[in-house]
């Protein structure tokens, strides 16, 4: 290697004990400012996803309490020579442990028919 080549390189060096050159520089103020923004815009949609999910997660679980409610009504009835439960509450003493609804709306029933109907949103879930 030429002595001049050497000279070139070491040129663009500053003699200090981190040993970066001297045309490297930190992270800037505003280069900061915008990965924290979007850090947060992240944050706030994962947020509201989840907010949703959990939303989801009630109603589903309130289905399934009413779908056993349903097959408890169907084994009552062939149990009883064809008779339903007398109400809503007779219906909740069939299953173990009682129904807890996570959501604002109860199932409805008929005893005429044994039919129990649950018209719920997700608006109704908290």
């Amino acid at each position: 290697m030429r002595r001049g080549r050497v000279r070139g390189w070491l040129r663009g060096w500053r003699h200090s004990v981190t040993g970066k050159r001297a045309d490297e520089r930190g992270v800037t103020l505003v280069e900061l400012m915008v990965v924290v923004a979007i850090i947060a815009i992240i944050a706030a949609i994962a947020t509201a996803l989840f907010q949703d999910l959990t939303r989801k997660a009630k109603l589903s679980a309130d289905e399934g309490t009413v779908a056993n409610l349903r097959s408890a009504v169907a084994l009552y009835y062939g149990k009883n020579d064809g008779l339903f439960p007398t109400d809503l509450a007779a219906v909740n003493l069939l299953i173990t442990p009682a129904p807890v609804y996570q959501c604002s709306i109860t199932p409805a029933y008929d005893a005429s028919n044994g039919r129990i109907t649950f018209f719920v949103t997700l608006a109704d879930c908290p």
